[in-house]
């Protein structure tokens, strides 16, 4: 009897059991929702999950023919041949070409610009709306101890910032099946590279008073080509392995701002050598000071110092085509900011590159042969090389084509 009834309770036991495990398991039952109130990553973590390309929270697959025509026909000319074209491109960049203007006209300073075409610069600056917005945006959202959620507080406090992510994190890229209204969401599907670009891009259209560059081909031409150059900028880091990828982003960004300036201004002189009296975002540095008397660098240099940017990044913006004439004794600079000077130089560079890959000679500048012994090579051919570099760029293409 006592056996009988242990073999009882051993099978109710049993049977307990196997309804619990059914329960907790969802075997034959609906399985409980799970909770959508999770702990979201802060900023530094979905930084570091998107440059190991890992699947951070939200991330969807992307096919190929998903992004816009203009990126599909960039990357068909670019990515097949990419080591041997930025190879090529490289040795040009260190190359040593005799005869080359930038080797033969002296550096603009700006004592001896004009005091007349000064204060027209300085007037059209005025009158430009204040960029301290921008500026402050960026540096909250450059300090590593800002959290998501304060990311996702300042963007939905500013109605326009907040359509134009979720606009872009909705596009046919990035292939999202239902639409998303969560901005947070939003940020960790576009990636902070390109929220970064978006705010800069709003600002200087708010700062400038235009609506979008879409009708305005030399404008789209500079962001465009700034954007590229942000994110080459961002990986010179790898090169220059102290060096803040902060600032290099913004740098990146900022080298040309003169460029939107000077489309502003007046030429001093009439063209008598084929010029279009139009502003042309391609006109060298030397063909801009023969139209205006000046060029966009210290045009760069005068917007930055009036809205209140770092001594360090005016003073790279001002110099960022430096390199090409004055040696690193001309310039005079400690370490750190001839190594921020060179990061710039290169990242402009192999953005001009990029952006002529269809081209079969894309306009780059050489580089001062005193400066060749402060940059290795072998890393740079790697880095221009590198699948990651080759993703963000395809991804600032798509982008740009979406909102600008």
């Amino acid at each position: 009897m006592i056996i009988l009834w242990t073999i009882v309770a051993l099978a109710g036991l049993l049977i307990v059991l196997g309804v619990y495990a059914m329960f907790h398991k969802g075997v034959g039952f609906s399985k409980k929702p799970k909770s959508h109130h999770r702990v979201r990553p802060d900023l530094r973590s979905i930084e570091r999950m998107q440059q190991k390309k890992l699947p951070y929270p939200g991330a969807q697959s992307r096919e190929v023919d998903e992004i816009p025509a203009a990126s599909i026909e960039l990357f068909d000319n670019t990515v097949a041949n990419i080591d041997t074209y930025m190879k090529d491109g490289i040795a040009r960049i260190f190359s040593v070409e005799p005869g080359s203007s930038g080797n033969v006209r002296e550096l603009l300073t700006i004592d001896k610009v004009p005091d007349a075409v000064r204060q027209q610069v300085l007037s059209q600056i005025g009158d430009l709306k204040d960029f301290n917005a921008v500026r402050q945006l960026q540096s909250i959202m450059g300090d590593s101890k800002t959290t998501m959620a304060e990311i996702t507080r300042l963007i939905t406090s500013n109605p326009i910032l907040s359509a134009k992510v979720l606009q872009i994190a909705n596009s046919p890229y990035y292939g999202i099946q239902m639409k998303l209204n969560s901005i947070s969401h939003a940020i960790m599907i576009i990636g902070m590279t390109n929220l970064k670009a978006i705010i800069y891009h709003e600002g200087i259209l708010k700062v400038l008073g235009e609506k979008s560059f879409r009708d305005k081909p030399a404008m789209r031409t500079i962001w465009q080509h700034v954007n590229y150059t942000s994110i080459y900028a961002s990986y010179m880091q790898y090169l220059f392995g102290f060096l803040n990828m902060g600032n290099l982003f913004t740098l990146g960004l900022l080298h040309d701002i003169g460029k939107f300036v000077m489309m502003r201004l007046e030429p001093i002189r009439h063209s008598g050598d084929g010029l279009s009296e139009n502003y042309s975002p391609s006109w060298t540095t030397e063909a801009e000071e023969d139209m205006y008397g000046i060029n966009h660098a210290i045009v760069g240099r005068l917007a930055m110092q009036h809205w209140g940017f770092s001594p360090l990044l005016v003073e790279m913006v001002t110099l960022h085509h430096a390199p090409v004439c004055l040696s690193p004794c001309d310039l005079g600079l400690d370490r750190e900011r001839l190594q921020y000077l060179l990061a710039l130089f290169l990242a402009d560079q192999a953005a001009r590159l990029f952006a002529g890959a269809s081209k079969e000679d894309a306009p780059i500048d050489c580089l001062h042969p005193t400066y060749h012994d402060l940059v290795d090579q072998n890393i740079f051919s790697r880095l221009m090389a590198d699948k990651s570099l080759l993703t963000q760029l395809r991804e600032a293409e798509a982008v740009t084509g979406i909102y600008a």
